[in-house]
């Protein structure tokens, strides 16, 4: 039943799902649409695995119908039944579509809600995922590239089949763009694929690097990336201090924009540091408005974003085939669409 076919519907169609590992393995990878509801926590988990390994699956069984009993039980019933009864499309997995899944689906059969475990589990549809960005044909893509600041997150918005990466990535891609609370490699990974499956016709990205704040964007769709067509967002400083003002200060307080800042200090250099530390912690004594914060995001930006922007510019110049402002790149991919089309 579940084949790539299905598998396909099932994610397109944002299908919620039960996932009844446990947190720790949650935590390690996820699936899009996915919520952690565990038939057993980390401990149980734990403690019934080193039964199972040192007196079998029988006592190992025995001990999870132990742990998982009466209140305990009847509680994660409950969470199941109450998702479901809000969600009645949900479907449930565990790790392969074993015991796990099985058991759980008793259980809610027996509290009179209907339900089959996915068969192959987290497993398959990993490696459904994977398959997806190793080997499925990739679309025709654009990059979109522009100084820090230049608004290419909210072009990449008003585009159908862009891919937000930095959005997946939970991190806007800079010093400035940590906050803390990135996704696991697995579930970025799974997201991504899902994103590519998403797109007709063509797909386009901001220009990334590599690595997104912990986050390593997977080889085969980076080269795909690196050698696609360059498109350049153009802006004038003050909306690019504009931009960085709304991103990220406005919702900031010094000591996280500060150390953010100190991230950067040996490139920034001695002298440089200390200028824009100084500017920064002066902005903050003052109200928050874009005027108190100009000098120092002015600053940044020509001692270290700029700096490192026209270098990789001029590197990809041959691959560049349009530079513009918000409106004309969106009349331009508009066009380019149009065309193919005919």
């Amino acid at each position: 039943m579940w084949n790539d076919t299905a598998l396909k519907k099932l994610f397109l169609a944002s299908t919620p799902l039960i996932d009844v590992r446990s947190p720790v393995e949650f935590k390690e990878g996820s699936l899009p649409h996915s919520i952690n509801l565990p038939i057993m926590n980390d401990e149980e988990r734990t403690l019934v695995g080193t039964c199972y390994k040192e007196k079998g699956q029988a006592a190992a069984m025995k001990l999870g119908h132990e742990l998982v009993s009466g209140a305990i039980k009847q509680s994660r019933i409950e969470a199941w039944a109450n998702y479901i009864n809000a969600n009645p499309e949900t479907q449930v997995f565990c790790f392969r579509g074993g015991l796990r899944s099985q058991i759980s689906c008793q259980w809610m059969r027996e509290a009179g809600i209907e339900r089959q475990p996915i068969e192959g589990g987290f497993k398959k549809m990993r490696r459904f995922f994977l398959s997806k960005i190793e080997e499925a044909p990739l679309l025709p893509l654009f990059r979109l590239g522009g100084c820090t600041g230049s608004g290419k997150t909210q072009v990449l918005h008003q585009i159908k089949n862009a891919i937000d990466l930095e959005k997946l990535a939970s991190h806007r891609g800079s010093a400035f763009g940590d906050n803390g609370v990135q996704p696991s490699q697995v579930r970025f990974e799974n997201e991504l694929s899902l994103e590519m499956m998403k797109a007709q016709d063509f797909t386009i990205v901001e220009d990334e690097s590599a690595v997104i704040g912990k986050l390593t964007i997977p080889k085969r769709f980076f080269l795909h990336m690196r050698n696609s067509p360059l498109i350049v967002l153009k802006s004038n400083e003050e909306t690019r201090i504009k931009n960085i003002f709304e991103e990220y200060v406005v919702a900031s307080e010094f000591l996280t924009m500060n150390n953010a800042l100190e991230r950067i200090a040996r490139r920034l250099g001695g002298a440089r540091f200390k200028e824009v530390t100084e500017e920064l912690k002066l902005a903050f004594e003052k109200p928050k408005t874009i005027d108190s914060h100009a000098g120092w995001i002015s600053a940044l930006l020509r001692y270290y974003y700029d700096p490192f922007y026209e270098r990789d510019i001029k590197r990809q110049a041959s691959q560049i085939i349009f530079e513009g402002s918000t409106n004309e790149i969106l009349e331009f991919i508009s066009d380019s669409i149009a065309s193919k089309n005919r």
